[in-house]
């Protein structure tokens, strides 16, 4: 739908690692919202995960022309006095724009495991730029921390036992700092694999509500961008 602007929607496990999956998908098109269930669904539910409340069938494509208090309850009012820093922490450009609000902030909450990312397409080419908050970190008791400005190194990883298109996030200096999320993780692995020359840096840090650990934000573009028509 080239019409359309499309969020992730990914949920993570209750479990020591954490493995995040891709249950939903929430876009915008023609001034609607709409909602699906998507992704590793059935993975999910066998780990745990259960339909929102509000939207609880599985096989249904909703549409409201406001958008869903799944999601908008993830949003931060404008009448809050540090709404504006906010905004500038998680690199909002425009606050009024609730998709971009969610994508950038990960809509992200100390109540549940949920989580929103833009959408790409697997199966699509890493022709323009995208930013993805790395994950796995936590998980690494040597990563290292990624400073704003710092260019990172993208290595595939086809040995990996959870995902063969994993992609490992590594410091200047060789060190392993996290992942590729996995929902991105097809498309960089592929944009690899044709030998796409990429720019990797890390452009700000994220901390999650509730937890010390910051995770970097690295924006990856190709480094001869699709020219616009």
């Amino acid at each position: 739908m080239t019409d359309a602007r499309g969020l992730f929607v990914i949920w993570r496990e209750p479990t020591p690692d954490g493995h995040r999956h891709v249950v939903g998908r929430l876009w915008q098109s023609r001034g609607l919202y709409h909602f699906a269930y998507a992704g590793d669904l059935a993975q999910a539910r066998a780990r745990g995960f259960q339909p929102f409340v509000e939207l609880p069938s599985e096989s249904t494509t909703y549409e409201s022309a406001y958008l869903f208090p799944t999601f908008s309850q993830r949003i931060p009012v404008p009448a809050r006095p540090d709404f504006r820093r906010l905004m500038d922490r998680w690199g909002v450009e425009h606050p009024d724009d609730k998709l971009e609000v969610l994508a950038k902030s990960g809509g992200l909450q100390a109540t549940d495991r949920v989580e929103l990312a833009p959408w790409r397409d697997p199966d699509g080419l890493l022709d323009e730029p995208m930013e993805f908050r790395v994950a796995g970190a936590r998980h690494r008791d040597a990563a290292p921390e990624l400073p704003v400005g710092a260019a990172v190194t993208l290595c595939l990883e086809p040995e990996n036992p959870v995902d063969p298109h994993a992609v490992r996030v590594e410091s200047a200096d060789g060190v392993a700092a996290g992942y590729v999320p996995r929902q991105f993780a097809q498309l960089v692995s592929r944009a690899l694999l044709d030998g796409t020359p990429l720019v990797t840096t890390v452009v700000r840090t994220f901390l999650e509500p509730g937890s010390e650990h910051a995770r970097a934000v690295v924006r990856v573009a190709p480094l001869a961008p699709r020219p616009r028509a």
